[in-house]
């Protein structure tokens, strides 16, 4: 049964009733465990904290309890690190739009571009750290499970792993390299004496595809929520994350689109609608960072508490 999955089973001898699958990728499984009790895997809840549900009571004495709260006390953390970052990041490029936009409140900050440009990058880099921990979680999320479960985690803790078939992983990896294009976007910014094609090639370039990547990512990760289909449920903390994200997302792509220079200037094609894009989008990824603690403090509490899946 393992084979046909793409997680390992809470227990042996587990009855697979429902594969449910978006193309390629599986997000959804429902399972019988041997108690006779449902069990429902899902594929964003395997990236927090292992889609954690209601298990037989031996699993509990598989690992040693102690060592069971410190390992989930560290993967809690990986979340609250990635919430913490994009929080960081999302700031930062809060700030330095805004300064554009409102320069009566930042005074002596507007009269130095370099240094708006600097705290762009210093967002980037935050982007960055949240992402990689994003894919990181990613990468173990079978370890996480089985941490999350009380069993001791199969093979290795990995600093990368290429996994194409999971909905979870490519959402993660995409935004990452998404990121990663940000830094050279933002350090770009900061090179003084560029003409407009090296302004173009070295920093919209990168921008927007950039923006492309976390608009990729937001909707790989509203369809792993929504198994295909998009769905009104505002009284999950989760649904709120993933569609404000792509909001964000949105905007960022918007603000790409008037950040091109136009040829044979230094002028961007609209230089107060790109600030206020970017700051919409600042503020996305903001409120979805802050979300995730509350996202976390829910799945802790199916851990803690062992009640029945959802």
């Amino acid at each position: 049964m393992q084979k046909k999955l793409p997680f390992i089973p809470p227990v042996e001898g587990c009855r697979i009733e429902q594969i449910h699958r978006v193309g390629p990728f599986i997000t959804r499984v429902r399972l019988r465990l041997p108690d006779g009790k449902p069990w429902v895997w899902t594929s964003r809840q395997h990236r927090y904290l292992g889609g954690v549900g209601s298990l037989p009571a031996e699993a509990e004495s598989q690992i040693d309890k102690a060592r069971w709260w410190l390992k989930v006390g560290l993967f809690a953390r990986i979340t609250y690190l990635v919430s913490a970052l994009f929080l960081v990041g999302s700031a930062c490029f809060a700030a330095a739009s805004a300064a554009g936009l409102v320069p009566r409140f930042f005074g002596a900050f507007l009269d130095s571009p370099f240094v708006i440009n600097l705290v762009f990058f210093v967002g980037s880099i935050f982007f960055t750290l949240a992402a990689y921990l994003q894919l990181l979680a990613a990468v173990n999320a079978d370890r996480i499970s089985a941490i999350a479960h009380r069993r001791s985690p199969p093979g290795q803790f990995r600093w990368f792993g290429w996994r194409p078939n999971g909905i979870g992983w490519i959402a993660a990896f995409t935004q990452f390299i998404g990121t990663l294009l940000f830094n050279f976007n933002t350090f770009d910014a900061l090179l003084a004496d560029l003409d407009w094609l090296q302004e173009d090639l070295l920093i919209w370039t990168p921008d927007a595809i950039g923006s492309i990547c976390f608009l990729a990512a937001s909707a790989l990760a509203l369809i792993e929520y929504g198994h295909g289909r998009w769905v009104w449920q505002p009284h999950d903390v989760s649904w709120w994350i993933v569609n404000i994200n792509m909001s964000g997302s949105i905007a960022f792509g918007i603000s790409a689109i008037y950040a091109i220079v136009l040829p044979g200037t230094a002028e961007l094609l609209d230089t107060w609608l790109v600030n206020v894009w970017t700051l919409i989008g600042a503020i996305g990824f903001l409120l979805g960072a802050w979300l995730l603690l509350p996202e976390l403090g829910k799945n802790l509490r199916v851990v803690v508490q062992q009640s029945p899946t959802q």
